[in-house]
């Protein structure tokens, strides 16, 4: 345990008491506190104390080298400082020592860098031993935290001296540049493309470019650069075959889309397809990207009718989505804009397009840019860019813009960015999907569709024969009619209570029939919502029309039975087995009706606490809950 005395005496920077505690007990410098073990010298480093640091190291050289409980030294408390007095004085007693690790893998060097302090980096360097340019005496990515960090003196200082470092590779795959794209370090992202344009071409360990990583966090500052500088990394997909315009709009960057119409005009880019045969359009369906999507209808000519891979259009996709006054207002404008359904097009032409026929690919990406909608671009309401390269253009000021988008920044982070885990419907729709497993998926929502027409079709011929039944025994009564007498044409059992209850429910079932027929028959719903309601309604109905017509059926019986002694157990057998059976049918359904409702409520609970979470963004996209919630039974009530 260190001593009270000397520890107050280092934070006060009061060098007599520290000589005379020195004097008094030499060992003293030996003492480490308890937490962290670190030395006198570590924490006379760490307050910048100069005069205690040059009398500790007078004392004992030795120990410049030692180690903290985290294998810190004296020099990497000195550079997380930024003192340059201190780190000179340790220097002069052991100049290799900067190159010494920690518990982390990281040098003092290495931690003078990440902390942006360029007087001590340029100290370092001229301090460092001579070594092979491409083994030097610390850890290379040093360079990319830098650059991670904003520090671009510290990276002009480093590649000045290595020049290969614009080119090291962390454990990831990323250049310098990835980083300074992702943070949004504009200033950082000019320096090293005006070093090498061609950095902007590499790829890391996922498939991205810089240009991608900025695209994510919708930099438009820094797509400008990107134009300036090397026009050609536009063309480069992503490893789902994602263009830069396909980024932007997964994260709702409305800025960075429209910046990037403009300067694309004239080009194929807004108009290519990824892996599954999505356009921008599809994309900013799915996820719910209004403003994005009638910026797409209203001021390019992208074509809306373009299917993906399973032949679903972008007003498929948004007839799926959930029921808001924004999507309607979006499904009104696609249909004004003439948008599609998929089961509109010709038989010869329900085989989805191929979306490679669209993507380009990096061979064609170097070349320059072609003007392949020229008959287009006149649609796009902005001034005539194009992708140049200027030769002569000033460089930018430091960037003053807010932190990037948080979702991208986490995902970089923690180098977990990848497809599988990008927020919109399409990650959840292919997810773990192989091209089969989607198209048996697309086939149950067909299946659904089919099935829900059907049962309407079903319900109006049900309803149809029950009026036919109900109209026939209501003009031929049971027990007939007199057929002589003031009573002719009246019926013969008319004041029996038995034919009472028959004409009541023969009535009923008639005329509920009858009303079922005239609104499936003269409302033609075009939502599958209001298609649902619809048909739950008019299967509740003709319950009540099936009711009312076996009680009927059971009374016009309870008529025309004889009823002695020896016939009346013969009336209660048949209404009892009659109205038994079909009670035990209505029962059944009833239960499996409550039953799927409750499924129906525990799974909408459940994708409301996931998106509350954070956890799935699918809650917000196109889901079928009857579907989803019954997909193990293969069916359910309604």
């Amino acid at each position: 345990m260190m001593d009270q005395k000397l520890l107050d005496a280092i934070k006060k920077n009061d060098t007599p008491t520290l000589i005379r505690l020195i004097q008094e007990n030499e060992a003293v410098l030996h003492q480490r506190t308890d937490k962290s073990l670190s030395t006198a010298l570590h924490l006379a480093c760490r307050y910048g104390n100069i005069e205690a640091v040059s009398e500790i190291v007078r004392l004992c050289p030795e120990m410049v080298d030692a180690e903290n409980k985290k294998q810190d030294t004296p020099f990497h408390e000195a550079c997380q400082k930024g003192n340059v007095q201190v780190l000179k004085l340790l220097l002069a007693v052991n100049p290799n020592g900067v190159a010494k690790l920690n518990s982390s893998g990281k040098s003092a060097f290495h931690v003078a860098c990440s902390h942006g302090h360029l007087e001590m980096v340029h100290l370092l360097l001229l301090n460092l031993p001579d070594t092979d340019p491409k083994e030097p005496s610390f850890d290379a990515t040093c360079v990319h935290v830098a650059a991670s960090r904003g520090h671009t003196d510290v990276v002009r200082e480093l590649i000045d001296k290595w020049p290969y470092l614009l080119e090291v590779v962390d454990d990831e795959g990323n250049w310098p540049l990835h980083h300074a794209c992702c943070k949004g370090h504009r200033e950082m992202v000019w320096m090293l493309l005006r070093r090498d344009p061609n950095v902007a071409l590499q790829f890391n360990n996922n498939g991205y470019t810089p240009l991608h990583l900025a695209a994510i966090n919708g930099r438009v500052s820094i797509l400008q650069d990107f134009v300036s500088c090397n026009a050609a990394s536009f063309h480069y997909p992503t490893r789902e075959e994602e263009t830069i315009f396909h980024l932007a709009v997964r994260y709702g960057h409305y800025d960075a889309l429209v910046f990037l119409a403009q300067v694309s005009n004239g080009t194929n880019l807004l108009y290519c397809q990824d892996r599954h045969g999505n356009t921008v359009l599809h994309l900013a369906v799915t996820a719910g990207r209004h403003a994005i999507a009638e910026f797409l209808i209203n001021k390019t000519n992208l074509d809306i009718n373009t299917r993906n891979n399973e032949g679903v259009t972008a007003l498929d996709m948004l007839e799926q989505a959930r029921d808001t006054s924004e999507n309607r207002q979006l499904q009104a404008m696609l249909i004004r804009a003439g948008a599609k359904r998929s089961n509109h097009f010709p038989s010869s032409s329900l085989e989805p397009p191929e979306a490679s026929n669209n993507s380009l690919s990096p061979i064609t990406s170097r070349l320059s840019l072609s003007r392949t909608h020229d008959n287009k671009s006149n649609d796009l309401e902005f001034p005539n860019y194009e992708m140049i390269s200027y030769e002569s253009i000033t460089p930018p000021e430091a960037s003053k813009n807010t932190s990037p988008h948080p979702q991208a920044l986490n995902r970089f982070e923690n180098q977990s960015y990848k497809f599988d885990d990008f927020p919109p419907e399409i990650a959840r729709k292919h997810k773990g999907q192989s091209r089969t497993q989607r198209k048996n998926v697309t086939e149950n929502i067909e299946m659904q569709r089919e099935a829900l027409l059907n049962a309407r079709n079903t319900i109006i011929l049900v309803t149809i024969l029950i009026a036919t039944v109900t109209f026939a025994a209501g003009i031929n009564p049971p027990g007939g009619v007199h057929q002589e007498g003031p009573m002719r044409g009246k019926s013969m059992a008319g004041n029996v209570t038995a034919f009472k209850v028959f004409t009541i429910a023969n009535n009923i079932a008639l005329f509920t029939s009858l009303s079922i027929v005239i609104v499936l028959v003269s409302v033609i719903p075009f939502r599958k919502r209001t298609h649902m309601r619809m048909l739950v309604v008019a299967h509740k109905a003709m319950w009540v029309s099936v009711a009312f017509t076996a009680t009927g059926y059971v009374a016009a019986i309870w008529v025309i039975l004889p009823h002695g002694d020896g016939l009346q157990w013969l009336s209660v057998v048949l209404i009892a087995v009659g109205g038994g059976s079909l009670g035990a049918v209505f029962i059944g359904l009833t239960v499996m009706l409550i039953e799927h409702c409750y499924r129906k409520s525990k799974w909408r609970k459940s994708t409301r606490k996931n998106v509350e979470k954070g956890d799935d963004t699918s809650g917000r996209e196109s889901k079928n809950s009857d579907i989803e919630s019954a997909y193990l039974q293969g069916y359910h009530s309604y």
